[in-house]
């Protein structure tokens, strides 16, 4: 008897919703962060209850049916939950690179030009941020590509 892996069941909506929560708390929480606490304490906790909201919801992502969609061996799907599993697993990789790239180029043009850069700890914060999103990116395409099959 296998065990079976442990998932939340997250019905399309709720995990489109959180997809959308999770990298606007992910992005406002750790740029926060990374930009400088604000100075009221109240600012400073509402910043990094943010942060901490999108890193739990990006493993609730991750653990969701969705997420554990994305994980499953290649012989438990069938064909067509390979292809989308596959096809999301591109479009992660197409986002994540651009996403490098785009930090890239920031950090080329902001060295040159006197822009503002993070020191290490924001910086740190925002690697984090990255690779907690890269880990439910899947999950949250997989979410918002999620059709239901026709009966035709």
């Amino acid at each position: 008897m296998m065990a079976r892996p442990f998932q939340i069941h997250l019905s399309v909506h709720a995990a489109r919703a959180l997809s959308v929560f999770v990298y606007a708390a992910l992005l406002l929480g750790n740029l926060g962060v990374a930009a400088g606490v604000p100075e009221p304490p109240l600012a400073a906790l509402a910043v990094a209850l943010l942060k901490l909201s999108g890193l739990l919801g990006a493993v609730l992502l991750f653990v969701s049916s969705y997420g554990q969609l994305s994980q499953k061996a290649e012989r438990e799907l069938d064909e067509r939950e390979v292809a989308v599993r596959n096809r999301a697993y591109v479009l992660t990789h197409q986002i994540m690179v651009a996403a490098l790239l785009g930090a890239f180029l920031w950090v080329t043009l902001a060295t040159k030009l006197g822009w503002w850069l993070p020191g290490a700890s924001g910086t740190a914060d925002l690697i984090t941020a990255f690779a907690m999103g890269s880990m439910a990116l899947p999950a949250a395409i997989l979410a918002w590509r999620d059709r239901p099959l026709s009966d035709d």
